[in-house]
This record gives C-alpha cells, sequence and structure tokens, in this order.
C-alpha cells in the first residue's frame, strides 16, 4: 500500500510536485503499545520503482508515533499507518489518500 498525494508539495530544492507518491513503513514497537509510522515521498510511483531517490520535504512531518492496542485496533497495522499519516498530512493541509 501507497499513499498518493492530491496536494502539491513544494521540495528543499525549491521544486513543486503535484500528486507524489509515498511509500509507508511502520513498526510496531516491541511493547505493543504504541506504533511508528512514516511515508517517504517520490515523485511517481514510476520513479520509485525505478529506483529514484526520494524527495526531500523537510518542512513536512511525515513520521507519527501513535497509540496502539491491538484488541481495540485490529492486526493491520499498515492499514492503520496509512490513516495516520493521512490525517497527519491533511493537518498540514497535505491531502492524500490510500493506494491499494
Amino acid at each position: 500500500m501507497a499513499l498518493q498525494l492530491t496536494s502539491p508539495v513544494k521540495t528543499d530544492e525549491g521544486f513543486t510536485v503535484t500528486n507524489a507518491y509515498g511509500r509507508v513503513g511502520v513498526a510496531d514497537q516491541l511493547q505493543g503499545t504504541y506504533l511508528d509510522s512514516q511515508v517517504t515521498l517520490y515523485v511517481s510511483e514510476e520513479e520509485y520503482l525505478a529506483g529514484a531517490h526520494y524527495l526531500n520535504v523537510s518542512n513536512l512531518s511525515k513520521n507519527i508515533k501513535t497509540p496502539y492496542d491491538r484488541a481495540r485496533d485490529g492486526a493491520d497495522v499498515l492499514d492503520l499507518a496509512h490513516d495516520y499519516l493521512i490525517a497527519q498530512l491533511g493537518s498540514q493541509d497535505v491531502a492524500a489518500t490510500k493506494v491499494l
């Protein structure tokens, strides 16, 4: 799964990228009480698949630590990570959707 940004983002180099593609990673920490989630942005899915370097967008928070309870939240931590990151990006006026 990935994220498709539907808002433009400006890179540290000054380029504006519309419809950036984001790969999501998540770790369920040893205590099992929180998730560390992050998204790495690329110009497009094709660029990611070709091995292109990720985008430098330091003015955008792309990591989030969230409480986690398997009994309440379920076992699909990757799906949860996508939802948490969509909400976090939205709080920064950047819209994104899940790509399944």
